[in-house]
Parts: structure tokens; sequence; C-alpha cells
């Protein structure tokens, strides 16, 4: 290879490599470009030290680094998942259990709709009822709320 017989990596490039990396951890999120980015900067404070470390070893170091920070970093993540302090994103009827809400409709068949927001949901009971009666959400199957009267 001696095209990289002239190849100079110092401790700004490895630094701007973790800044990279974390760039494409904020664009594609999924926890692994944070930890090569973390190699990254170790390899620079390292070259920053050995300033006459050859590209061949710097490389070998972040390759290595590498793998154990992405290792490490799932381990750690699988014993301290990262949380939400909303159990039910991306669950959005999970939210309206226990929620009252009036019919915008008569219930036809055990099948009416409420307005929640902005839209209108379908509800399901074993009851009947008329337009602006109360229901309670007690549970939801997929995109219809079981509903119950008050």
């Amino acid at each position: 290879m001696e095209f990289m017989n002239d190849v100079t990596l110092n401790h700004w490039t490895w630094f701007v490599i973790a800044l990279v990396l974390l760039g494409l951890e904020m664009t594609a999120p999924g926890v692994v470009f944070l930890w090569m980015a973390i190699a990254s900067a170790i390899v620079g404070a390292v070259v920053f030290v050995l300033p006459d470390l050859g590209w061949e070893y710097q490389f070998i170091i972040f390759s290595v680094l590498s793998i154990i920070t992405v290792l490490l970093g799932r381990n750690f993540l699988k014993r301290n998942p990262i949380g939400s302090e909303d159990n039910t994103l991306n669950q959005r009827g999970q939210q309206y259990i226990g929620q009252v809400y009036s019919l915008i409709r008569e219930m036809e068949n055990g099948r009416s709709k409420v307005r929640i927001g902005d839209s209108n949901w379908s509800v399901e009971g074993d009851f009947e009822a008329d337009e602006g009666d109360k229901v309670k959400v007690v549970s939801v199957d997929v995109t219809v709320l079981k509903v119950e009267k008050l």
C-alpha cells in the first residue's frame, strides 16, 4: 500500500471522526455510532500522547476499541434499558383506557364513535346508548375502543 505511506493521522483527525460518528448517531439512531465515536475519541487521545504512532496501529486500536465499546455498550443497555415517561408511546389507544367520552352518534348493533382530540374513534360495547351518552374506555382492540356505559 504505497499510496498510504504519506498518510498522517493526527489527534484532530480522530476527534473529527468522533464528531462525524456522533452526527451519524443523531441522524440514524441505533446506539452503535455513539460507541464508535467514543472509540475514535480514545484513539485521538492516544495519538495526542503518542504522535508518532503509525496509521496502521491507529486503525487497529480503533477497530479493537470499536468492537469493545459496542459490546460493552450493548451489555450496559441490556442491564439499564432506556425508559420512557410514557409507557403507552406508539400505543395511542392504550392511553385512553379509563377515560370517559361522549358518544357522537347513537350506539347501533353495539358500535358507535367518540371524538378524542381531533379524530373520531370507533367504539364497541354490549349495550344500547344515545348520542351524547357517556362511556368509559375499558380496553383497546387494535383501533377499536371497548367501552362500557356510565
